[in-house]
């Protein structure tokens, strides 16, 4: 299949493992889609450099080579090997990479929490079911307004429709005091005041995007409840989550927050983890 290419490149994450063949065709589908370049980058921890390749492992990597670029068929990839640590190479890649994208495989080892708070791109981990077709459904909160974007523009190319969704909660105050102190929620009426001032900030969020993408059905969603529970059920027959999270740093686990954790373990669909730092 010959297709126009420009632009920054996809870039997939190849490990070997059951997953990379769904990362690698979703990245293809995507790099399709877009017009843009499809990398494979095999990334191994092995230093074997010191003492040479082995013919077996050359062969090896040869069968994986083969089997992800059928993978991604019909659509062309270029395969890259780097030797070294796989977080780091990965995390390099984004430099110059439009997406980058991860496996399952990745979700479980904990590379891709290593991954996302150094990169300089979005990152897509493929997990759940792969409905092209399904909505996207976006994390409404105080960082997300890259993932707004980079949720709505996806709509809009998918021609799909959007959800917002925004979890809120009324907040607990202490009552008592001693051994029988607890906390308790402050009344109907601010229950409804805390209701209506979520409504809002989510409005105010929605509304600059519904006017810059008329062609796309925005549905505004306020579920009263944890965040990160709440958007983990919400990604039940979505074709993709996008979340945002805060910031750069090597305190991975600690810059994202626990809505992102929980929906790189649990979420039904792909996740997109935007951060407001990176290019969207």
């Amino acid at each position: 299949m010959t297709t126009e290419k420009n632009g920054r490149p996809v870039v997939v994450g190849v490990d070997g493992s059951d997953s990379t063949d769904a990362a690698v065709r979703w990245a293809a589908r995507y790099a399709s889609e877009t017009g843009s370049p499809l990398h494979l980058l095999f990334a191994e921890d092995h230093q074997t450099a010191l003492i040479g390749i082995s013919t077996a492992e050359i062969r090896r990597a040869e069968r994986l080579r083969e089997r992800v670029l059928a993978a991604a068929a019909p659509y062309e990839a270029d395969a890259v090997m780097v030797r070294g640590s796989v977080a780091p190479a990965l995390t390099e890649a984004t430099a110059e990479a439009d997406l980058l994208v991860l496996g399952e495989s990745h979700r479980s080892s904990g590379l891709a929490v290593q991954v996302v708070a150094e990169a300089e791109c979005p990152v897509v981990v493929v997990r759940g079911d792969e409905d092209w077709a399904g909505p996207v459904v976006v994390a409404v909160d105080d960082s997300s307004e890259a993932a707004m974007g980079f949720a709505v523009r996806e709509a809009a190319r998918r021609d799909v429709a959007l959800f917002a969704v925004h979890a809120w909660h009324q907040p607990l105050v202490p009552a008592g005091a001693g051994a029988v102190a607890h906390a308790v929620t402050t009344g109907v009426v601010d229950r409804e005041n805390w209701a209506d001032a979520a409504r809002q900030s989510l409005t105010a969020v929605v509304t600059p995007w519904r006017n810059a993408f008329p062609e796309v059905a925005i549905h505004e969603r306020l579920v009263e409840g944890p965040a990160d529970t709440v958007m983990v059920h919400e990604t039940g027959g979505a074709g993709l989550v996008v979340t945002g999270s805060r910031g750069r740093g090597r305190l991975a686990g600690m810059m994202l927050g626990s809505t992102s954790q929980a929906l790189l373990r649990k979420a039904e669909c792909p996740v997109a983890i935007i951060k407001n730092s990176v290019r969207n």
